[in-house]
């Protein structure tokens, strides 16, 4: 007899191995991880979902004016005679890609890592920024 799921459908169903199938084909997107980016006067700043990451897999760096977030989350190891009865979350490498901003500095970005989020801060170049020119007044 197969195990009853919460939704009242036998593990053996029809309907329940087609959503397995789908749910699989949806793989390489759940590997790429949801991401904001926004933008204020000094930096642009990347927040990248990334929940239950160990830190030693974190990698993020500058590479052909990209900036690339990549990390990865390892599958447990079940006991040999466990019975996984659903397994949805994802694992392997997760990795996101943006082109840097003409206007962004390789000097001077910060990564942290709070929370289940990466966040990626890239000063812009002091060049690019607005900035105030005195007026000199003749009397």
């Amino acid at each position: 007899m197969g195990v009853l799921m919460t939704n009242g459908l036998n593990r053996d169903d029809s309907l329940l191995r087609h959503w397995n199938v789908l749910w699989n084909e949806l793989e390489p997107a759940r590997k790429t991880p949801a991401a904001d980016v926004v933008e204020d006067a000094d930096a642009y700043h990347f927040y990248f979902e990334m929940p239950g990451i160990a830190s030693e897999s974190v990698d993020v760096r500058v590479e052909d004016e990209h900036l690339i977030a990549e990390a990865e989350r390892k599958q447990p190891q079940w006991a040999k005679d466990a019975e996984v009865h659903l397994a949805e979350r994802t694992y392997g490498t997760m990795r996101r890609a943006f082109t840097m901003p003409d206007n962004a500095s390789h000097e001077g970005i910060k990564a942290s890592y709070k929370d289940g989020v990466l966040e990626v801060t890239v000063p812009k170049r002091p060049e690019s920024k607005p900035f105030k020119i005195k007026v000199d007044f003749e009397n």
